[in-house]
Parts: C-alpha cells; structure tokens; sequence
C-alpha cells in the first residue's frame, strides 16, 4: 500500500513546535538529522508518521506516539526513512523552503508517483481531485475503492493511491506498476 502526507510550513494556523511537543508524538528510537531544528523535526515526524499510517490502510486511529521512524540518510533531495507500526514500511520526505512531503510504502517506493498542487477553495479535497485530472487527463480519475480509500484508475487499471492537503497545499501518491 502507499501512503503520503503534505505539511504547509506557510500555514499561519501551524503554532510553533518545540521539543516539548516532540514528546508528545516521538518514540524512543525515532531518528532525525542531526542539526534538524525542533520545530522541523516535529513536522518531519509528523508527516512520516502520516503517510505510515495511511500505507498501512487500516480503520485504526491515528496515533503518531505509536509510529516509529528513523531517517537514515539523504539521496538527491530526499530524506530516506523506514517507519514501523504494524509492518516494516519505507518512505522518504522532501524538505522545502515552504512544505514537507512524505511518501511511504510497503512495496517498492521507486513505483512511487506523485504530484502536488496549490489549492484556492475551502473544498480542498473535490479541488484536488480536480486538479489532478486536470493535470494528468481524462484516462486517470481518483475513486474510493471498497473501503473509501482512494484508488487511481488509469487506463482501466485501478492502483492504490494516497491523498493529503493542508492548507493550500495538496497532493495525490499513486503506485505505478
């Protein structure tokens, strides 16, 4: 399964993380890189934790104390991790001046595509969805499969997908065979 998560640093309603918050969703074998600010770190493990949670596909709730990550090195302008709930899942995180995106999967992350979009409407999620076919064609379309998770049906193919926004930020993670 595939999971992604977008945090929007931009966000005005973000209120500033410190250590202290960390506890609050940290593990004690989580890992970052060193010299990773605080506040930086917070939302790194957050959105790591996130798209863990949403590769597994379970109807649990979302506890991020309970998700273990560990970034273990950088390739290019990702940062690698591996995170453990239920399963072993790999993942990595991109780091930019204004947003943080996770992708993890329990499958090869390599098949791993996505794309990100800026969002204008109070209804993110139908924006999104509209977006993406947008940009990608008529041949591809998000759909719920039978649990109401999205699915990516392109050319009458339909692969597990994974969708995140905040803010004015949103993205759409599809595995592509």
């Amino acid at each position: 399964m595939i999971g992604v998560d977008i945090v929007d640093l931009t966000d005005p309603l973000l209120k500033p993380r410190s250590q202290r918050a960390l506890r609050f969703i940290s593990r004690p074998n989580d890992h970052c890189p060193e010299g990773t600010d605080d506040e930086i770190m917070y939302w790194l493990f957050w959105a790591a934790k996130e798209a863990v949670f949403k590769a597994e596909r379970q109807r649990l709730a979302f506890s991020p104390k309970e998700i273990e990550v560990v970034y273990s090195k950088k390739a290019g302008d990702r940062l690698l991790y591996r995170g453990k709930w239920l399963n072993e899942i790999n993942g990595y995180s991109i780091l930019k001046k204004d947003n943080i995106i996770s992708v993890a999967t329990n499958s090869n992350i390599e098949a791993v595509k996505w794309k990100a979009f800026k969002l204008n409407t109070s209804n993110q999620s139908q924006e999104l969805r509209d977006c993406f076919q947008r940009e990608m064609g008529p041949d591809f379309q998000i759909l719920p499969d039978v649990a109401g998770l999205p699915t990516v049906r392109h050319n009458y193919a339909t692969k597990p997908a994974s969708i995140s926004h905040h803010h004015h930020l949103g993205v759409v993670a599809w595995i592509e065979r």
